[in-house]
């Protein structure tokens, strides 16, 4: 799956290039990030360089927007194990805000799976079998935006259930789920990146939801590498501890669910940290 994969993205690069899609400020974070990532080494940046820029090419040509959803390009497990991971995440950041009283902001995050990511997957779901929860989604935001504390516990417990046994659905056909979660992953942390980069003009944060969503990618991408721990620390213990730092160092770019004044991170050192995260799932797979 991850060969199939980089070739794919090497096309992007190709595709990126040939039409001119992207501009001077995007592609000088894109350049920083990768020469952070592999310091010295050309022929690594140059490969990283076609990596992570035809990932963006990718997402612009599949007229993603910002990132989420879409995907056509992948294997229905892994677009649906990715799709069902940007869901968690942002439920994952929606809680932070409810629990810190910001309901009004915490409502987008749970509009945003039914009106966004819930459409892509239907057929997925269906095709492995696994009930609809698009009602339980929408319940869910309707609690958050009525602010009703015990209705909204019990929504999001549902749908948390509904969500595990999508995954259990997915992996019982898996014949190699740590490999897909791993690839799943890495979908899911440079959604994060694309999400964090639009967040910042002129160096500071003006689309919060933005910021936010990304928190949420990057919170449910360390979450699924510690299911599948275990399978990882025994295949390749030195790159796992590598991964964990890369995604450790990468968490401090969202200090807190609120935004900071201007970033901790700028954008290339983000991009650089998710380039290093790559070459480490790499080794995992």
């Amino acid at each position: 799956m991850i060969k199939s994969r980089k070739v794919w993205v090497g096309l992007g690069a190709a595709v990126l290039v040939g039409t001119g899609i992207g501009t001077e400020a995007t592609a000088q974070p894109l350049t920083r990030g990768i020469e952070q990532a592999a310091p010295g080494d050309a022929s690594a940046r140059q490969d990283l360089v076609l990596r992570v820029a035809g990932s963006h090419a990718g997402h612009a040509a599949a007229g993603e927007g910002e990132g989420e959803g879409g995907g056509a390009e992948l294997a229905p497990d892994l677009r649906l194990t990715r799709d069902l991971a940007l869901i968690s995440g942002h439920l994952a950041v929606g809680n932070e805000l409810v629990e810190a009283g910001r309901w009004s902001e915490a409502t987008v995050h749970f509009l945003h799976p039914a009106e966004e990511l819930y459409g892509d997957i239907a057929g997925d779901l269906k095709s492995f079998g696994i009930p609809p929860f698009s009602a339980a989604l929408k319940a869910l935001a309707q609690t958050v935006k009525a602010k009703k504390k015990d209705a909204y516990e019990g929504a999001l417990k549902t749908v948390r259930e509904r969500l595990a046994a999508a995954d259990a659905a997915v992996k019982a056909k898996t014949a190699d789920w740590p490999g897909l979660t791993l690839e799943a992953v890495l979908e899911v942390l440079n959604t994060a990146g694309e999400e964090y980069e639009a967040a910042i003009e002129n160096g500071k944060f003006k689309l919060v939801v933005e910021y936010q969503d990304s928190r949420g990618f990057v919170l449910q991408a360390e979450k699924m590498l510690a299911a599948v721990a275990p399978d990882l620390e025994k295949k390749n213990a030195e790159a796992y501890a590598a991964l964990q730092h890369e995604i450790a160092e990468l968490k401090k770019a969202w200090p807190s669910v609120t935004a900071p004044k201007k970033p901790v991170l700028d954008v290339s050192q983000v991009l650089g940290h998710i380039a290093r995260a790559e070459i480490e799932i790499g080794k995992l797979m």
